[in-house]
């Protein structure tokens, strides 16, 4: 059975003058879609057959068959749909195009973010138990040690040299980036970290071939490559921005979330930072991102919308009903999957 718990017709009063702006602006519209515009799955998209970004998008809220209080976190999508954490019940789930969910459970306790990886597994972090876990579509999960450390593994992500990269976030030692082949061999590197606790936080395949990351308290954008070499940038991040959420952008850049002082940030693979807030409310805290057709996506966990960004950075919100808690992605269709961390519930928006 297929919930439709809440579904939602969300607007801007700004939204047309918005879809315009972006028109006239040269070099800043999302692409054309692929494929014939007329086609059944050209309305399950997030703009018209001019590329534009509709002026009217549809939420939809899943609930039927999660776990309550399960607190759905990191999504990814994967064989057979969007695959999603859930942190209070140390369970995965998958949710199928047309809602329908299977949950799967972990065997230890820490279940936090995922990602489908070379190997067509779901790989995912375990925070609680120091691991990193690789689950079948059939469900068959394997566990392997990252470290000695109760805090460990947080974000995970593919590198372009075939492996597994993650986060290991750890208060009482140095912080480390960590690569994990699909057969379970972990390396942590710390050359190029600043020291103490900089709390290294999301983690990203970049347009450059290397993996890129946040430092929460260290106020940096770190990139690796897939040798381990560390580089860090600051310079125009400002201070105290709470780096959250990172990912690569359609323009070939990476684009980040800085949660504390309200802002979208976007760096070029060279370093140049550029940070945009107009069009972001007041409170609004940036959470996660991610980008789809040419737009930069991303919550605003304060204020419980959607927002998104051309890549010149204009920016429109988009408010839905519901406690947007951890992380979004996109379907390879471009529709947009949200965690709702609070409601045990996966929402849908295209």
């Amino acid at each position: 059975m297929i919930s439709l718990a809440r579904r939602f017709a969300f607007t801007s009063t700004a939204a047309l003058l918005f879809a315009s702006a972006i028109a006239a602006c040269s070099g800043t519209t999302g692409s054309p879609l692929p494929g014939n515009p007329q086609s059944s799955a050209a309305g399950a998209r997030l703009q018209n057959k001019d590329g534009i970004l509709k002026p009217a998008l549809i939420a939809t809220e899943f609930t039927t068959g999660i776990t309550p209080n399960s607190n759905p976190h990191g999504i990814t999508p994967g064989p057979g749909g969007m695959w999603f954490t859930q942190t209070g019940s140390n369970q995965i789930g998958r949710i199928s195009p047309q809602g329908v969910v299977t949950e799967f459970f972990a065997p230890t306790n820490g279940v936090n973010n995922i990602v489908e990886g070379p190997d067509g597994n779901l790989w995912f972090t375990q925070t609680g138990a120091d691991s990193i876990g690789r689950m079948t579509p059939r469900g068959t999960v394997t566990l392997f040690s990252a470290g000695n450390e109760a805090y460990g593994p947080w974000d995970i992500t593919n590198g372009s040299d075939g492996n597994l990269w993650f986060t290991y976030r750890s208060p009482s030692t140095t912080n480390a980036i960590g690569r994990i082949t699909t057969s379970g061999s972990v390396t942590l590197f710390t050359n190029g970290l600043s020291p103490g606790d900089v709390a290294v936080h999301d983690i990203s395949e970049g347009p450059d071939g290397r993996v890129w990351f946040t430092e929460e308290f260290g106020n940096r954008i770190g990139a690796i490559t897939t040798s381990g070499t560390i580089t860090e940038y600051s310079n125009g991040i400002s201070a105290g921005a709470g780096l959250v959420d990172i990912t690569a952008g359609p323009d070939g850049n990476v684009w980040f979330t800085e949660n504390s002082i309200n802002k979208i940030g976007r760096i070029t693979t060279g370093g140049t930072v550029t940070e945009f807030s107009h069009g972001i409310s007041p409170n609004a805290e940036p959470g996660s991102i991610t980008q789809s057709h040419g737009y930069v996506w991303f919550t605003e966990q304060g204020a419980s919308n959607v927002g998104v960004a051309t890549t010149s950075g204009q920016i429109r919100e988009f408010p839905i009903p519901a406690q947007l808690g951890a992380d979004i992605a996109a379907a390879p269709s471009g529709i947009l999957w949200i965690t709702d961390y609070t409601g045990s519930g996966i929402v849908q928006v295209k």
